[in-house]
């Protein structure tokens, strides 16, 4: 663990360097600080709507595009300028070069959507909303399912290059939102016949999270980008509130992928 450390700290430090990291997370912050101003000329539930609406926009479309950024380059690009070789030399098993590279990029990942958090937070205490429990509760929920996507895209990584590992986990996130979309309108008889082809969807795939807050947007038909209305036939599909079998279903999914970042990686070849 001492060495996947080193390696992780090694790794954070050069993210820390790159511009578009940098940019990344201060792009966040202000278009946190947007949200809130987009919500100045509402008052009541019409600026909580509105506000809520944006941040979850934020979180959702920012966050995807950190996770697959991170993620699509985690074991590629530096095994193949030979960074990642170097620290194996150096005394590094592969499993703790994995532990250390992903494990920097899944900080990086947290630190952003903590300091977006923190601002979204500020903004509605300044809007008069207080702080907001129901959006904390709402960034974790988005939360996994990002750091499901990062994992999703270090693992495709450790085989392919950028494009393909970035395009596999952006593909494993829409079936997870897609398995829980489905569920929902099976269980509200809104799909016919295929309820068994959906139900072995849903038990199979990872699920996206979906937070109360979210669920109660999109019921109104408020929770714009982050979670637009879905229909089937003509039918609105309410999607309920995830239950803590979700949450610890994507966790199996979220350590079943990084286990597939070890098991890819000791086989790729280090520049």
């Amino acid at each position: 663990m001492r060495r996947a450390a080193v390696v992780g700290t090694a790794v954070l430090l050069r993210l820390s360097r790159r511009r578009w990291v940098q940019v990344a997370l201060a792009a966040g912050v202000a278009i946190a600080v947007v949200c809130a101003l987009v919500a100045i000329g509402s008052h009541g539930l019409a600026r909580e709507d509105e506000f809520r609406r944006a941040a979850a926009a934020l979180l959702l479309l920012g966050g995807l595009a950190l996770a697959v950024a991170l993620g699509s380059a985690a074991l590629n690009t530096d095994a193949d300028t030979g960074a990642l070789g170097m620290m194996a030399g150096a005394g590094a098993s592969r499993g703790e070069v994995v532990a250390g590279a992903v494990g920097a990029r899944v900080a990086v990942l947290a630190v952003a959507l903590v300091a977006w958090g923190v601002v979204l937070q500020i903004g509605s205490a300044a809007l008069g909303l207080g702080l907001d429990g129901p959006m904390a509760v709402h960034a974790l929920a988005v939360a996994e399912g990002l750091l499901l996507t990062l994992l999703a895209c270090s693992a495709a990584s450790s085989v392919v290059g950028p494009l393909a590992a970035g395009a596999f986990g952006v593909a494993l996130y829409v079936t997870a939102q897609a398995a829980v979309n489905l569920k929902a309108a099976a269980d509200q008889a809104l799909i016919g016949t295929a309820d068994a082809g959906v139900n072995l969807l849903y038990y199979v795939a990872p699920r996206t999270i979906t937070s109360p807050m979210l669920a109660e947007l999109q019921l109104r038909d408020a929770a714009g980008a982050a979670a637009p209305r879905v229909e089937i036939n003509g039918n609105t599909v309410l999607i309920p509130t995830s239950g803590w079998d979700s949450v610890l279903w994507t966790l199996f999914w979220c350590a079943l992928l990084a286990l597939a970042c070890v098991a890819g990686f000791r086989r790729r070849p280090l520049g």
